[in-house]
């Protein structure tokens, strides 16, 4: 499925790697308002100059993209995504998604209307290893506590400080911890467990409102979920289940589920470690779904993707952050 790509930035050019792998998955046009980038893009990634668009719309037009990937600010992607469905194109969407469940739903809707399909790209659900957590979390016996940790020093976090208002630590964007990293804490979660009960969000604020990182509490009826995320500080990333049997530990954490650790009583540690990129998982993922697009599958993506967002605007209602 020939692919169109609207955005440069670094999470573009990391899945445009990946799409150069031996996949069904081409990138065949690149969009970007600025058409230098899009330009180096290009050469990067042996596109044709001619395939270099400045306006989104004549991408859309663009008979020879069947998929659009959008990498763009997080603000945008329900407007982008939406006018990709209308143009007939399959979408796969960076996380978050969309910050509503309204929108999501009515984009959900749009793409089973034109038989179209929605997907959401995060590095998680399609990793081996989270695929063996989900199945040992029935071998621990009864949860007690889950806690995810992904917390990264942003690269523009110095800029930040200094005065400059990057799009990821805009509210305006949709930016902040919650949003860009904390995401993937849930989706290990609700994953496994489903929809939380209850959700708390507490945030550590700029003065622009933003949250630079914060702890999210998932209430479940017999156990909690912390999951904690930082642009503004770094951490030894994990994510571990506990049970009355056992325990699962996942390293370097919920985005990249290298590792694997699965302890139970009366039995020898088993161990799991993957070491190639979780974007290649999850182009990998992807691109089988769209091969051979199972119902099981495609219903399970979308509870997944509908209980992320339904989790993202309840903590940042729970919060009071207004975007």
């Amino acid at each position: 499925m020939n692919i169109g790509i609207v955005g440069t930035g670094s999470i573009a050019h990391t899945m445009a790697k990946e799409f150069a792998r031996p996949t069904t998955m081409p990138v065949v046009a690149v969009c970007s308002r600025n058409a230098d980038t899009g330009i180096a893009m290009a050469h990067e990634f042996n596109i044709p100059i001619s395939k270099v668009y400045t306006e989104y719309d004549e991408m859309l037009a663009d008979s020879e993209v069947e998929l659009v990937y959008i990498a763009t600010p997080n603000s945008l992607h329900f407007e982008q995504a939406k006018a990709a469905l209308l143009a007939g194109k399959h979408v796969l969407c960076e996380k978050p998604i969309v910050p509503t469940v309204a929108q999501l739903d009515e984009l959900l809707s749009l793409a089973e209307e034109r038989h179209l399909h929605l997907l959401e790209a995060i590095t998680t659900i399609d990793h081996p290893n989270y695929g063996l957590a989900k199945l040992f979390a029935k071998e621990i016996g009864d949860i007690k506590t889950v806690s995810c940790t992904f917390c990264q020093y942003s690269s523009r976090y110095d800029a930040f400080m200094n005065g400059q208002t990057p799009p990821v630590f805009d509210p305006a964007y949709c930016g902040g911890a919650l949003m860009d990293l904390n995401i993937y804490n849930i989706y290990f979660v609700v994953g496994i467990f489903g929809d939380p009960k209850a959700v708390h969000y507490y945030p550590n604020r700029h003065a622009n409102g933003i949250d630079t990182s914060g702890i999210l509490i998932l209430e479940y009826p017999n156990f909690v979920c912390q999951c904690t995320a930082a642009k503004d500080s770094s951490a030894h990333n994990s994510a571990q289940i506990i049970g009355t049997e056992g325990s699962i530990l996942i390293e370097p954490g919920s985005n990249n589920c290298q590792k694997l650790v699965v302890t139970r009583k009366g039995k020898e540690p088993y161990i799991s470690e993957i070491s190639d990129t979780p974007w290649w998982f999850e182009v990998l993922g992807i691109s089988n779904f769209l091969i051979v697009p199972q119902d099981a599958v495609k219903e399970r993506r979308i509870r997944a993707m509908r209980s992320a967002v339904a989790v993202l605007e309840a903590a940042r209602k729970n919060a009071h952050l207004d975007f």
